[in-house]
This record gives structure tokens, sequence and C-alpha cells, in this order.
């Protein structure tokens, strides 16, 4: 890993703790830490490659990204109304797709998901498990990002 990929980690993660935090206490993800997060992605890929194909290509992603998480959540609510993805966990993964594209994002989804259910069965003992119950989603999906990122940056791709 470059200086570089140390310097936009640092500020991955410092754009992280928020997310968890504030998620945590209030079970949302303020648009604000969603904003951040997008244009510190769309910055870093442009600080690597300053081309307007970057940007094209960057910004894709993320429109890319919202339109299968919003149009996967609407298929989801039409075949169980219960089910839903929150808007908020919708436009982290849209603005971590900024960081390592739409395969990334999924990625995220994916490992963030598997990182939740984990830390549900460990704590099912003390808490029980209410399969329907909405739980805060944030920190698992800043680990999921935090995971692909560091891999990403390892491999030295512009993204996944």
């Amino acid at each position: 890993m470059a200086g570089l990929d140390f310097i936009a980690l640092g500020l991955l993660v410092l754009l992280l703790l928020p997310v968890v935090v504030i998620d945590l206490r209030e079970s949302r993800i303020p648009n604000l830490c969603n904003l951040a997060l997008g244009v510190v992605g769309l910055a870093q890929a442009l600080v690597r490659s300053p081309t307007l194909q970057t940007l094209g290509f960057t910004v894709g992603a993320g429109v890319v990204t919202f339109l299968l998480l919003a149009g996967t959540a609407w298929l989801m609510q039409k075949i169980d109304r219960h089910a839903r993805i929150g808007w908020g966990d919708l436009k982290f993964l849209t603005a971590a797709s900024l960081w390592v594209g739409v395969q990334g994002s999924l990625i995220v989804l994916v490992l963030a998901s598997v990182a939740a259910l984990a830390a549900t069965l460990a704590l099912a003992p003390w808490r029980g498990v209410k399969w329907r119950e909405m739980r805060p989603f944030g920190p698992a999906l800043a680990f999921g990002l935090l995971v692909v990122t560091v891999t990403v940056f390892i491999r030295g791709a512009p993204g996944v």
C-alpha cells in the first residue's frame, strides 16, 4: 500500500466512526455522514486517477448501486411487507460504491450481513433472537467497507 492509501484509510476510519456511534445510539445513519463518505470516496478516486473517465465510472457506480439496491428494496417490500432495508443503509452502500465500485459495495453488503448475523448469534444467549427485530446495521456496514477497501488498496486496484 502506498502512502496515499494510508491517508485514505485514515480518512475512511474517521468517517466511519460517527456512522457506527450514531447508528448504535439512534438507529439511523445521517445523510451528512453518507454525503461526507461519498464526497471523500469520489475525491480519493480522482486523486488516484484524475480523469473524466474516472469521474464518470465512479459516479456511474454510485448511480448503478443506488438503482440496484432501491429496486431490490422495492421488490423485497412487494414479496414481504415486513422485509426492508433502511434508506440510510442504502445511501451508505451508494456512498461505499464511490470507494470500491458496484461489485465492492455488494461485497460490503454480504460481509455486513454475515457480520450482523454472527453478532446476533453471539449475543443470542443474553438477548434472545427476534428475527424481525430491527437492529442497527451501520456498524456491520462500516466493518464491511473497511475490509473491502483495505483489500482493494492491498491489491492496488482502483475498485473491485
